[in-house]
């Protein structure tokens, strides 16, 4: 009876570990996701500085978090996010306003790969 209370106790700490994470990364995701989006507005309104400003705190939140989507989310996936990121930025820099929708398009996909990863769905569990 011990070592079945004991499973069922590590199963409960598996599970809320799990909720944990989710929540982590959902928070994560959507506060750079946030930044992304006011930057992507800003930039189209015309305001290149606001919308440096906006994606800038977007990294720095992305960055911030780098210990721990190290530890639980695949390496690919962190480098393609960061590449979007590195991209935005230099679209930015050179004002190439035609670029700066497919760029942003690329990045929000990428945040949005990275939250549904941390999701169960029927196909991570079989």
């Amino acid at each position: 009876m011990k070592r079945e209370i004991g499973a069922l106790l590590l199963l409960g700490l598996l599970a809320a570990a799990s909720v944990w994470s989710i929540h982590r990364a959902d928070t994560l995701i959507g506060e750079v996701k946030e930044h992304v989006g006011l930057s992507e507005k800003a930039v189209l309104a015309g305001d290149g500085k606001y919308a440096s400003e906006q994606l800038d705190a977007a990294f720095r939140i992305w960055s911030a978090a780098r210990g721990y989507t190290q530890v639980l989310l695949p390496h690919q996936e962190l480098d393609r996010t960061s590449d979007a990121f590195f991209a935005a930025m230099r679209e930015l820099e050179t004002g190439e306003i035609r670029a700066v929708p497919a760029v942003y398009e690329q990045l929000r996909y990428n945040l949005d790969c990275i939250s549904g990863m941390e999701h169960v769905t029927w196909g991570t569990i079989f």
